[in-house]
């Protein structure tokens, strides 16, 4: 026996061949599923002759009522709103510059200090590898981006939340 969405596909007519053969043979041979299929096509027509309803007209503005549009006037900003962005951009023109001139400059030089002998010089010379600097280095400056974000950067967002209503 065939489903009711194969029912329904012969009748719309896009069923495969094989299934309006199989469809052909049971209405031929089954009592029961020819009563069956005279139900489904009697509700095939019935669906098929109602009217699609539209929404009435007052349905439709009331729903438009309820929503609330916000008309937003886009105001030209002035450079003086636009200031922080002015900032960070010269402080990173700044970090930049420092970064490139410090680059020029190690790769430039090539002078040596010749130390004095001494004991509490060659005691502390052990911290003064290359490994230690870059670590204290990187330590600094994750200390300094800390202290940054809390002191600058958490004031100046928390002013500039919005506001969801």
């Amino acid at each position: 026996m065939l489903t009711d969405e194969q029912i329904f596909d012969v009748l719309d007519g896009i069923a495969t061949t094989e299934m309006q053969q199989q469809h052909k043979h049971l209405l031929a041979n089954s009592t029961e599923y020819k009563t069956y299929f005279q139900e489904i096509q009697a509700l095939h027509l019935d669906l098929e002759n109602l009217p699609i309803e539209q929404p009435s007209a007052q349905f439709t503005e009331n729903i438009l009522a309820q929503i609330q549009f916000e008309h937003h006037v886009v105001k030209k900003k002035s450079w003086s709103s636009q200031l922080t962005y002015i900032f960070f951009g010269v402080m990173a023109s700044v970090l930049l510059a420092m970064i490139v001139f410090a680059f020029v400059y190690i790769f430039s030089t090539n002078t040596t200090i010749d130390a004095p002998a001494n004991h509490w010089f060659a005691t502390t010379n052990i911290f003064l590898t290359d490994t230690f600097v870059k670590i204290a280095i990187i330590a600094n400056l994750i200390a300094l981006l800390v202290i940054f974000d809390k002191k600058v950067l958490n004031p100046y967002f928390s002013h500039r939340k919005i506001r969801l209503s």
